[in-house]
């Protein structure tokens, strides 16, 4: 009997997009409806975009691919 070969897992990968609005950065995923977070800063909103986006899909092995949407006043 053939042992079948090993099979690459590929992980899921979601896209967070930022973006600015007033003083505020707000992220969300067209890959997880009805979600999104808010931050005083990039850094806090990407931070919390990590763990929440995991929490909410309840999986940790999400791959987070992070981008910021262009200033519509540019």
């Amino acid at each position: 009997m053939e042992s079948a070969a090993p099979r690459t897992r590929i992980e899921p990968m979601v896209r967070v997009i930022y973006r600015q609005e007033d003083d505020v950065w707000v992220a969300s995923s067209p890959e997880v409806p009805d979600w999104s977070v808010t931050a005083d800063s990039f850094a806090d909103a990407r931070r919390l975009a990590d763990d929440s986006v995991r929490f909410a899909l309840d999986r940790g092995d999400i791959e987070v691919e992070h981008y910021v949407a262009p200033d519509e006043n540019d």
